[in-house]
C-alpha cells in the first residue's frame, strides 16, 4: 500500500488542534443546537471516537443511515464523509475525540504505518463501526474511549502521555482482533465509492464556487455525470438536492461573514452579494428560514452565542 502523505485537499475541514505536536482534540456536541440542527456534513483526515451520552443520534454517512443509541460508542475513519444529528425532534448529547494518524504513527511511509496504520486507516470496513458491549475487545475499546475522554477533559500534568498511551491500546486492538483483514490490505489500495467520490468532488466544486452563478449542470458537469444521477447521487448519500446544499452552504458562509465582520459592520447587501445572492430581500428571506431571524437581528445578537452553533464539530473541551 502506498501513500505519499495522510491527506492534502486544502477543502476539506481542518480540525485546529491545541498544537500540531498534539493532534488530540475532544468535543461536546449537541446537534439539535448547532447550525441546521446538526453537526452538518464534514470530512477530514482525523478519525474520530463518539460516544453518545443522552438521546440517540443518526449518523449520516455515504453508505447509509445508522442509528446510535445512549451509552453507544463508534469509530469514524478519516476522509469519511458524515453528518450527525439527533434522532426525531429529541436531542442528544455526543462526546467526540479527534485524532490525526501522524499522532500514532508520524511517518505514513515507514514499515509500522504500512503494516499497522493504513490497513485500518483505509479499510472500506472500518470506515464506519459502532462498538457492541455484547464482544469482549469491544466492550474493551468503549473503556478505552471513556478514559481517552476524562484524560482530555482533566487536562492533568502530562496528560499527552496517557492520551498517547490510551490510543495506542486501541489501536492494538484494531489490529489484534482484526489481524485477517489487516493482512489482506496491507498491499491493497483504497478505493472509495462512487457516490462518494462524486460528492466529495461536487463538494469541493460548491466550495469554490457558491460566490458565483452556479445551476444544477454545473454542478453535475464537475463529477462528470448527468443532472438527474447528479441529483440522484447527492440524495443517496446526503439525503437532499445539490441546489439545498448550495443554499446551506451559502447560508452558512453569510452567517459565518456577518460574525466574523462584527466590527466592519460590512452591509447586508455585500455579503449576500458575496456568498452568490443577486436579490438581498431572497437573501433575507431564506436566511430567516434557515436561522429564525433576519441577518441584521442575528448581527445583533451575542457573537458568541453563534460561534460554537456554527462549528461543524461542536464545543472544544480541549481548548478552554
Amino acid at each position: 500500500m502506498n501513500i505519499e502523505e495522510y491527506g492534502s485537499n486544502n477543502v476539506k475541514k481542518r480540525i485546529e488542534h491545541e498544537s500540531k505536536d498534539f493532534p488530540v482534540s475532544a468535543f461536546y456536541v449537541e446537534p439539535a443546537k448547532m447550525y441546521m440542527g446538526k453537526a452538518r456534513l464534514q470530512w477530514h483526515e482525523d478519525f474520530e471516537f463518539d460516544i453518545v451520552k443522552e438521546g440517540s443520534a443518526i449518523f449520516t454517512l455515504a453508505s447509509g443511515k445508522y442509528k446510535v443509541n445512549e451509552g453507544q460508542a463508534v469509530f469514524i475513519n478519516g476522509n469519511v464523509i458524515h453528518s450527525i444529528a439527533p434522532e426525531g425532534d429529541s436531542n442528544c448529547v455526543i462526546l467526540s475525540v479527534a485524532c490525526h494518524p501522524r499522532f500514532l504513527f508520524p511517518n505514513p511511509k515507514s514499515e509500522m504505518a504500512k503494516h499497522y496504520l493504513l490497513p485500518i486507516l483505509y479499510d472500506p470496513s472500518f470506515r464506519f463501526k459502532i462498538f457492541s458491549r455484547d464482544n469482549i475487545w469491544e466492550r474493551g475499546i468503549h473503556s478505552y474511549i471513556e478514559d481517552l475522554i476524562v484524560t482530555l477533559f482533566a487536562h492533568e500534568y502530562g496528560y499527552e502521555l496517557e492520551v498517547r498511551e490510551i490510543l495506542d491500546k486501541i489501536w492494538l486492538q484494531f489490529i489484534k482482533n482484526n489481524q485477517t483483514v489487516v493482512d489482506i490490505n496491507k498491499e491493497k489500495e483504497h478505493t472509495p465509492s462512487a457516490d462518494e467520490m462524486r460528492i466529495k468532488d461536487a463538494l469541493i466544486f460548491i466550495e469554490k464556487n457558491y460566490g458565483e452563478e452556479i445551476m444544477l449542470e454545473d454542478i453535475a458537469d464537475s463529477i462528470h455525470v448527468s443532472k438527474s444521477e447528479c441529483c440522484r447521487c447527492f440524495q443517496r448519500a446526503m439525503g437532499m438536492t445539490p441546489f439545498d446544499y448550495l443554499m446551506r452552504i451559502r447560508i452558512l458562509k453569510a452567517a459565518d461573514l456577518i460574525t466574523k465582520t462584527q466590527k466592519e459592520k460590512l452591509p447586508i447587501s455585500e455579503i449576500a452579494f458575496d456568498v452568490g445572492f443577486n436579490n438581498t430581500s431572497y437573501f433575507n428571506k431564506r436566511f430567516k428560514d434557515y436561522f429564525g431571524c433576519t441577518p441584521s437581528e442575528y448581527r445583533k445578537q451575542s457573537r458568541t452565542k453563534h460561534r460554537d452553533s456554527l462549528s461543524p464539530y461542536g464545543l472544544s473541551i480541549t481548548h478552554i
